[in-house]
């Protein structure tokens, strides 16, 4: 079919399926616009009108005289590296603890214990935040510091701390 043929709706799709840029039906003022536009972008494009707008199958490149390198994976992209230090888990395992150490002292003892972390009160609270947000019911922690307490407060505190040799035994 001719493009002087067609009705205007499907020169309009025509060009739209083509061209870079979609035009509307209030773009080409004549039939005589879009067709003379369809023509300029076939040619630019190198598309055979007469085949609806598909682009012309390109010729078979020649055969290469060397065969392509094999690809081999690398050994290190298969390995998985360990992520991070250990703080988190470390930091939620103590959070757990029934005994409701602050958060201050929590990551005292992550940081006595995981070598190079770098917590801090706030993160261990961020932690104790997103354990909640996840439905983690959390023990509640002390008000106070051990060394802010009255001696039976602090006998009370004590009775529940475990010592940990660090041999792990």
């Amino acid at each position: 079919m001719k493009l002087e043929d067609m009705p205007t709706k499907e020169l309009l799709a025509l060009h739209n399926r083509i061209a870079d840029k979609p035009a509307g039906p209030k773009t080409f003022a004549t039939r005589a616009k879009i067709v003379a536009r369809i023509e300029q972008i076939a040619a630019a494009k190198d598309i055979d009108l007469a085949a609806s707008g598909q682009p012309k199958k390109p010729k078979a490149a020649a055969k290469r005289a060397e065969p392509k390198a094999e690809v081999v994976e690398a050994p290190e992209a298969t390995e998985k590296k360990p992520r991070g230090l250990g703080v988190g888990a470390l930091a939620r395992a103590i959070l757990m603890d029934p005994a409701g150490y602050p958060h201050a002292l929590i990551a005292a003892m992550v940081n006595a214990q995981v070598e190079g972390a770098a917590a801090t009160d706030k993160s261990v609270r961020w932690y104790a935040n997103d354990m909640r947000k996840k439905g983690v019911e959390v023990p509640p922690r002390q008000k106070h510091h051990p060394a802010e307490m009255d001696e039976e407060q602090s006998a009370a505190a004590l009775r529940t701390v475990t010592v940990v040799s660090e041999g792990g035994e």
